[in-house]
Formats: C-alpha cells, sequence, structure tokens
C-alpha cells in the first residue's frame, strides 16, 4: 500500500475517541502486551506542551540548565523502563520529523529523545521534506502503534498540549500505520547524525567576531 493510501485510508476509518485518563487508562493497559511487533510512534508536531514535565517547566521558564540536568536524573529511571520493556518481550521504535530552523521544543526534546536512543528506546530523525508530498491536507498525524491489534492517533489542543486520542482495532489499518512508520524510521538519521548536525546549525548562526 502506498503512503498517501494508508494516510487517506486512515482519515476515513472509524476509532473510538478517548480523552484525559480514559486515554491514558487505555493505553497503560495496552502498553504492556505488545508483543513482539513492538511500539512505533510518528511524532510531526513541532512543538508540545508538558506541564506535568519538571524538565519541560524548567525549559518552558528559561532554565536551560535546570531542564537538562533534570532530563539526566532520569537515566536511573529510563533504564529500568526499558529493562521492563525488554523483559516483556518488544521493543518500542520512533520517528521524529524535524524541521530546520529548530524550534526550542525541539532542541529540548532532542535531548530526552537522544537519552531514550542511548538506552534502548530507538530513535529517528527525519527532515520534513521528506513527508511534504504527504502533506497536501495537511501535516501528518502523530501515530502511535502497539503491536498488532492498537493504533492511536493522538489528539491535541491548539496550544499543544496532549487531550487524549482516537483509537483503532482494525488490525489491517494498524500494520498498514506501522509499516508506514517502519518506512520513515529507515530513512531518517540516527540519533547521534542529528545531534551532530543540530550542533552545526547552531554554531552557524552564531555571531562571528
Amino acid at each position: 500500500m502506498r503512503d498517501s493510501s494508508v494516510i487517506s485510508r486512515l482519515a476515513t476509518a472509524e476509532g473510538t475517541r478517548l480523552l484525559g485518563d480514559a486515554y491514558l487508562d487505555d493505553f497503560n493497559e495496552r502498553f504492556w502486551r505488545i508483543g513482539r511487533s513492538g511500539f512505533w510512534k510518528l511524532e510531526r508536531l513541532q512543538d508540545f506542551r508538558e506541564p506535568t514535565d519538571d524538565s519541560w517547566v524548567a525549559f518552558d521558564q528559561g532554565r536551560w540548565q535546570d531542564a537538562v540536568a533534570a532530563l539526566r536524573e532520569r537515566r536511573g529511571a529510563l533504564t529500568e523502563h526499558y529493562r521492563k520493556i525488554s523483559e516483556h518481550g518488544f521493543e518500542t521504535w520512533r520517528v521524529r520529523v524535524v524541521e530546520w530552523p529548530l524550534t526550542d521544543y525541539l532542541r529540548w526534546e532532542s535531548e530526552l529523545l537522544a537519552l531514550r536512543d542511548e538506552l534502548g528506546g530507538h530513535t529517528r530523525f527525519l527532515d520534513a521534506s521528506r513527508v511534504e508530498h504527504l502533506e497536501s491536507a495537511g501535516v501528518l498525524p502523530e501515530l502511535v502503534t502497539l503491536g498488532d491489534e492498537t493504533l492511536y492517533r493522538l489528539l491535541y489542543d491548539e496550544t499543544g498540549l496532549q487531550q487524549g486520542g482516537v483509537r483503532y482495532d482494525d488490525e489491517g489499518l494498524v500494520v498498514a500505520v506501522r509499516e508506514f512508520i517502519q518506512g520513515l524510521y529507515s530513512v531518517g538519521a540516527t540519533a547521534e547524525g542529528f545531534v551532530e548536525r543540530a550542533a552545526a546549525e547552531q554554531r552557524s548562526t552564531l555571531p562571528h567576531g
């Protein structure tokens, strides 16, 4: 199935709208029984709000060093998280679409994603130019697949705060979307390559003299 066909199929599919705790409870119950097909996520928006995240709050308040320090303090917890995931017999994979120059949010999130990638949360970064041919009707949705059984299209308000998600249980659609994300992952840059490019881009914007 062509990538554009997957997006068109998703746009007309019927799903179950879950908001707030209903979404979180549903996601958490399904996450730990994903199975070998794994967790696959596509992130497309360039700005989010995460007011329950202490590092994001520090970043949002302009306290960059505190934000980075808070992320580094998560190493132990994230190591345990990915150990538990491995014990449950699956892995996680993520594609992060990026526009240049990077938003401040993406500069912050890339620190977290690089740490996740190091500890077992496989991450690739993809230039937005690689998906623009799929976005004639709007930017790609935020998508998550859990194994072969569950797909979520994540929902956000106008400020970038997550509200919940629409769940789809059609296995054919779940597999098609997972394969779509896998295709994007296969042409993305590694976390190391992305960090190097981001650092070079930042240096190029600094005043000389």
